[in-house]
């Protein structure tokens, strides 16, 4: 079920959009496409595109009547629909509507179309009516608007997934204020006004393409300089004028590949942070692997350790771009690959520990095959399963959480000279407790009720970090980007 809070905010910001004539605006979630470009406002803190719509008139009484709600749906909905009136209440006073509480009921029974006409003609008011409707994962949204004095609706019905909720309600309630006043046109230069010649819609913004270029470009320029580093060492060479000439070469090509592949195709945020995980998950299990179970068969283990890294790295990036090429990957999806290396090189160092029953020795061997593994099934579940990043974020801190305080309850086995089995033992302990607050969190993020869509805690709100423009500063006609280091997603 989605959290009424956060419901609310993403309406709401789309709200903002439609109010303003050139006002820039950064969703989580898909937008409609956008039209002509507008002057922006002052530096914003998500990535946005110009949104160019005028505002709806102002100050004309409106009474937002409650969300009706099918009878089989009633108890279900209740919350969604709770949360969807005062969505709606704040985007028409956002569109410039005054709101009047006043004239509100309390019943959600659908009202009758006929009812509603005879109730707008006799009044000088706006009524807006919708009505939900729960159609397995999706939800039928419908919105009727009845002007004062007129003797006919204007409907809008749609059916739209439940996380899309919140933009397709501020949308359908934009174009119909719209549709209402005439028409809204693009915004005029400024200092100008040009009438609309035929009507025309307001329009929001559009995400730009390729909202992870920033984030594949460090990625693959980091990973490239290593690359460098790491053939020159495997060489057996420590000469700094080879050294230097492989680093640039190294970090060109990677930032170089990067751009070329951000303008081939549309790469999302999360999907560049996919992608590095899969670089730099391999990489370091293929030097641990390396390091604790050949390097000391080997007659020159600092060369080969290098290579076996850029195999790993490189066997890491095919299968992720694998994965990519299924389709889109989520928030959730991308924070699952990356905590996925993490919880595994914890995993099998605990195993290699239970195997050897020695906690004194560093599971490098162990850590190293846990961190392959584990990004590997959970960048291949990423692909699968559809979870936010704050559900997996909910696991990987209950799981650590759950580890921590088992091992420390468990922690007089290892006190002074433990024998095999007491280290064992308490490796279990340690491991138990990993494996039940993982299963204690996913209990607590798992969806409300059958049918429904898994709900985030209502505690956090975030997505993946984003580098680039986040935001465009104006003054006067001139334009400045502002660059730095953001988030995708809203906080509450």
């Amino acid at each position: 079920m989605i959290d009424p809070w956060h419901l609310r905010g993403r309406a709401r910001a789309l709200a903002l959009a439609a109010a303003l004539p050139a006002f820039v605006v950064a969703l989580p979630a898909s937008a409609e496409p956008a039209g002509a470009a507008s002057p922006a406002s002052p530096a914003t803190a998500q990535p946005a595109s110009p949104a160019t719509v005028q505002p709806a008139s102002a100050e004309r009484p409106t009474v937002v009547l409650p969300t009706a709600l099918a009878p089989d749906a009633a108890e279900r909905a209740a919350p969604l629909a709770s949360a969807l009136d005062a969505l709606l209440s704040d985007t028409a006073q956002d569109l410039g509507l005054s709101v009047e509480l006043a004239g509100r009921a309390a019943s959600r029974a659908r009202l009758d179309e006929a009812e509603l006409i005879e109730r707008a003609r006799s009044s000088d008011k706006l009524f807006i009516a919708p009505s939900l409707d729960l159609r397995g994962d999706d939800v039928e949204l419908r919105l009727a608007l009845a002007s004062g004095g007129a003797r006919s609706l204007r409907v809008r019905v749609e059916l739209v997934a439940r996380d899309e909720l919140a933009v397709r309600a501020a949308v359908m309630l934009r174009d119909l204020v719209a549709e209402l006043d005439g028409g809204a046109g693009a915004a005029p230069p400024l200092g100008q006004e040009a009438p609309c010649s035929e009507p025309c819609r307001g329009r929001l913004a559009t995400p730009a393409r390729s909202l992870g270029k920033a984030t594949l470009a460090a990625n693959a320029t980091l990973y490239g300089g290593l690359v460098g580093f790491s053939i020159q060492r495997s060489s057996g060479s420590d000469d700094p004028r080879l050294l230097y000439p492989l680093l640039a070469v190294g970090a060109g090509i990677g930032l170089g590949g990067a751009i070329i592949i951000a303008e081939e195709w549309d790469v999302g945020v999360a999907d560049a942070w996919y992608l590095g995980s899969g670089t730099w998950w391999p990489t370091l299990a293929g030097h641990m692997i390396y390091e604790g179970r050949f390097a000391e068969h080997a007659e020159d283990p600092d060369q080969e350790r290098w290579a076996s890294g850029l195999i790993g790295g490189t066997a890491g990036i095919t299968l992720a771009v694998l994965g990519l090429s299924l389709g889109r990957m989520s928030e959730g999806g991308a924070l699952m690959a990356q905590s996925g290396g993490g919880l595994g090189l914890t995993l099998g160092g605990l195993v290699e520990w239970a195997a050897r029953g020695d906690v004194q020795r560093t599971p490098v061997a162990g850590m190293g095959y846990g961190a392959a593994l584990g990004w590997l099934a959970a960048a291949a579940a990423a692909t699968q399963l559809d979870l936010t990043a704050a559900q997996v974020l909910t696991i990987d801190v209950g799981a650590l959480l759950g580890g921590l305080g088992a091992a420390a309850l468990a922690s007089p086995l290892v006190f002074e000279s433990p024998t095999q089995a007491q280290q064992r033992a308490w490796v279990g302990a340690a491991a138990g407790g990993f494996l039940l607050g993982a299963g204690v969190a996913w209990y607590v993020t798992r969806p409300a009720f059958a049918g429904g869509r898994a709900a985030s805690p209502s505690w956090i709100r975030f997505g993946l970090p984003m580098m680039g423009v986040i935001g465009e500063s104006v003054v006067g006609s001139r334009r400045a980007p502002a660059l730095g280091l953001g988030w995708q997603g809203a906080i509450p």
